[in-house]
């Protein structure tokens, strides 16, 4: 199963990412919080990939996000996106498997390529 969970509260961004994401074949379920996520987790039997921002709103961050959701799936592959990349290098060296980082801003061709490699092990061809 193709399904993934996208986490960003910048509307558009969510927006043209489950939209590239949808168009690579994925099953997209978004949120746009923390909590929102946590919650939609606890909902879930089964994910293959977990997208999320780090930075944001609300009480509960990207980092926590991913921890709740690697204590529900262990092996779940994870893409980290931020500008903050200092700070959110020192934070994912601390889980393991390590998260993939993916610096913003991003072109929605690295993000499809990254979560093809997680979910299929393969590398798409994207046009620019």
């Amino acid at each position: 199963m193709r399904r993934l969970l996208l986490v960003e509260d910048e509307p558009l961004v969510r927006m043209l990412a489950q939209e590239v994401l949808q168009g690579a074949g994925f099953e997209v379920l978004e949120a746009g919080s923390g909590q929102q996520a946590i919650g939609m987790l606890d909902q879930l039997d089964h994910i293959a990939l977990l997208v999320t921002d780090l930075s944001l709103p609300g009480r509960q961050n990207g980092m926590d996000v991913v921890h709740h959701a690697r204590s529900r799936f262990p092996q779940l592959p994870v893409i980290v996106t931020t500008g903050l990349t200092e700070s959110a290098l020192a934070q994912l060296r601390q889980i393991n498997p390590p998260p993939a980082l993916l610096e913003k801003p991003y072109g929605m061709g690295s993000l499809v390529q990254l979560a093809c490699f997680f979910v299929d092990e393969t590398f798409p061809l994207i046009r620019p």
